[in-house]
């Protein structure tokens, strides 16, 4: 949730949405190129409609449960589901550096967050070369580090 002056929003897609319009218009990170916002709009409600649910089940699989509560067919199962869907955005990732193209944008921001997670959990996961070399070009954003790469808990 955020507030500015007597407006409240809360949904973090809309709030990233409502930040970058009003901060950074006309920008890579809010592109006034219609094409390239909804480009963006689309990674980031794929992100939140296609890979929450299963990421959730790895996630509190994994970290949120005790070890010896921790049911493992499930998670694996998680991560060969997230696997297969990150093919995506992987596939993407081959033919540009940023899911929101050439530039970091508001595109890239939902699947930041979840990558961390992805990547940083300890799990074993299948390769993804492209997503794992956008997550290094993430990792070097300052923004990224103190807002996104916070201890998993």
């Amino acid at each position: 949730m955020i507030e500015d002056g007597d407006f409240v929003l809360w949904e973090s897609n809309a709030i990233v949405r409502y930040l970058a319009a009003r901060h950074a218009p006309d920008s890579d990170l809010y592109p006034a190129d219609l094409q390239a916002r909804a480009s963006a709009d689309k990674w980031m409600d794929w992100t939140t409609s296609t890979i929450a649910a299963p990421f959730s089940t790895v996630f509190w699989g994994v970290v949120r449960t005790p070890p010896e509560k921790q049911d493992w067919p499930a998670i694996e199962q998680g991560i060969k589901t997230l696997h297969s869907l990150l093919l995506v955005a992987d596939e993407a990732l081959s033919r540009q550096p940023y899911l929101s193209g050439e530039a970091f944008g508001m595109g890239d921001i939902p699947l930041g967050c979840f990558a961390y997670g992805w990547f940083e959990m300890p799990i074993e996961r299948p390769p993804l070369p492209h997503l794992q070399a956008w997550y290094e070009r993430l990792k070097m954003r300052p923004a990224y580090r103190k807002a996104v790469m916070t201890p998993l808990t």
